[in-house]
């Protein structure tokens, strides 16, 4: 023992200086390692993994969609990568579909290889939104000055003095309404996605019964955003069309009759029964009870302080897994659908990547991974 440290030592006094002269000769350089794929190390064992995953795919399973809140930048963490997502996933909805990063697009052919489909969300919630944000701002530059500028820019040149307003306003909405319409969906021809997810809310339709003038403008300002979406339908055969929200407060059915599923917005769920009774809501005349979704989310705190995302104590998105298992003949349960995906990647658990996803993947179809 003590010969080898006599060898050692000078060594090890040796090293210090070594790597001080070193520095005064060049900089340091960061080495970056890459491991091999599985692909890379068998590639004939990977496609035979590619083909068991689309032959699974293509076959009756319960359905798995997820959404995400992509950003316009390219992806700083794993979780903002298509390609991390669980490969059971049948479907990835992008959410920001005006600004697609170019690791995305990319992505896109990589997850297809796997079987799953890539849309673009068409999203009437956040038009209606935004027209109403006008408004207000509209209301907000009257009330400071008798003749806003603003009010000059959009004034339409067929309106006239004596016009009701509230006549006007949803007058201009349909217009406004059909040219975002129409830009959301350019943006998604530009994008080449595999098809769409249409979220539409609306009100409850029972609050326009035996009044026909309420229910020809409600009709028309639908008609602004579905009409356009059917023409998309008919020019995009090829294409799949998924309804998500609150089916019963659509007065045209037949864009439901167009959708491959219909996804039943639950984030506000905070029990199965819950879960249940927002379908048997959502099970109105015309809509097609076969092909429903569960749709709820990853957790998260509403403006209001309302804690969404959780059911019975633990996750929406296992809870929902658990309940379409269970089964039920009024209708069909074809699935699940996660909100803000990209969430649940760490999920306070770094050694395990979507833990919540998996686990219903699992509950939902135990032999597929």
């Amino acid at each position: 023992m003590k010969k080898i440290f006599k060898y050692t030592l000078p060594v090890l006094i040796a090293c210090p200086m070594m790597l001080a002269a070193c520095s005064e000769w060049t900089e340091s350089e960061s080495i970056t390692l890459r491991y091999p794929s599985i692909e890379e190390q068998n590639p004939e064992l990977y496609a035979q993994y590619l083909k068991s995953l689309n032959n699974f795919k293509t076959s009756e399973h319960s359905i798995v969609i997820v959404s995400m809140n992509n950003l316009s930048t390219p992806p700083a963490n794993q979780s903002q990568h298509l390609t991390a997502l669980p490969d059971s996933v049948d479907y990835i909805c992008l959410n920001n579909i005006f600004d697609v990063n170019k690791m995305h697009i990319t992505e896109m052919d990589k997850v297809r290889k796997k079987g799953t489909k890539v849309l673009g969300l068409i999203n009437f919630d956040a038009i209606e939104s935004t027209w109403q944000a006008i408004l207000e701002k509209e209301a907000e530059d009257a009330s400071n000055t008798e003749t806003s500028e603003k009010e000059n820019e959009l004034e339409s040149e067929d309106e006239t003095p004596d016009e009701d307003p509230a006549i006007a306003d949803a007058r201009r909405f349909i217009e406004y309404c059909k040219k975002e319409t129409a830009r959301q969906l350019d943006a998604i021809n530009a994008l080449g996605t595999d098809g769409i997810v249409i979220n539409f809310t609306g009100f409850d339709l029972n609050s326009l019964l035996q009044d026909e003038e309420k229910t020809a403008a409600e009709t028309a300002r639908q008609g602004a955003f579905f009409n356009l979406l059917a023409e998309w339908k008919v020019a995009h055969a090829d294409k799949e069309l998924i309804f998500k929200g609150s089916p019963q407060n659509v007065i045209g059915k037949e864009i439901l009759v167009e959708s491959k599923y219909i996804i039943v917005n639950a984030h506000s769920a905070k029990n199965l029964y819950e879960m249940s009774y927002l379908v048997l809501m959502a099970s109105a005349k015309g809509v097609p009870t076969d092909r429903f979704i569960m749709g709820v989310t990853t957790p998260y705190l509403s403006n209001m302080g309302d804690q969404y995302g959780m059911v019975n104590g633990k996750s929406a998105i296992v809870a929902a897994a658990e309940w379409t298992l269970q089964e039920v003949t009024d209708y069909i349960k074809a699935g699940i659908s996660v909100d803000g995906v990209e969430q649940d990647y760490f999920y306070f658990n770094p050694a395990k990547v979507y833990p919540n996803v998996r686990e219903a993947i699992n509950i939902l179809s135990p032999t597929a991974k």
